[in-house]
């Protein structure tokens, strides 16, 4: 696999858990109650899995790639998905604590959690889609074979930091969503500390 191919593949991953999200929201405002140990688990894999290991790659290595070969770091594209990067560990955090406060029935928590939850969607849409259909494009047409190497074996340095069994179970949580999408969040993940 290419390194844009491993950022696509770990981006059908974290749209399955985004679209889980969406799919929670859309249970709250009917008035369906959402599963506080499910809404965590979602969280970690978005905290490690989402962030650590999949903006790690981009934000460490391919988006410094670039940038030696041009690509300026402040505005679009490379500005303005670090910008969104910010904003997606923002509402992460949000979610770990509007989802605690809801399972303690705290006044307004539903609210809050359902805009959160919604947020996350809307962003990775949003934000996948970029990457996807401009960034990836444009790195295989700048980067050398050789950049695409070392982008490959600092993938691979990422991967080994997050380690082996926290990415698997993190992406059988992922998948699990997708098994089953008439059931909102329909199982938790237990990877142990992350």
């Amino acid at each position: 696999m290419t390194p844009m191919q491993d950022l696509e593949a770990e981006h059908r991953l974290i749209e399955t858990v985004a679209k889980a999200l969406g799919d929670v929201a859309d249970g709250l405002e009917k008035g369906q109650r959402a599963d506080a140990a499910a809404l965590a688990a979602a969280a970690e894999f978005l905290r490690v899995y989402a962030d650590k290991l999949h903006h790690g790659k981009e934000e460490a290595h391919l988006f410094s790639m670039l940038v030696k070969r041009g690509v300026p770091l402040q505005g679009c594209p490379l500005g303005g998905l670090n910008h969104e990067h910010e904003k997606v560990r923002a509402l992460v955090r949000a979610l770990a604590e509007r989802a605690q406060a809801y399972d303690q029935g705290q006044p307004g928590a539903a609210a809050a959690l359902l805009e959160t939850l919604r947020g996350i969607r809307d962003l990775y849409q949003s934000h996948i889609w970029k990457e996807d259909a401009m960034v990836f494009p444009m790195a295989d047409r700048l980067l050398t074979e050789a950049d695409q190497k070392e982008l490959s074996e600092r993938f691979a340095e990422v991967d080994r930091a997050v380690g082996p069994d926290a990415i698997a179970c993190l992406e059988n949580f992922a998948k699990s969503l997708a098994v089953s999408p008439q059931t909102p969040m329909p199982g938790t993940a237990s990877c142990g500390p992350m």
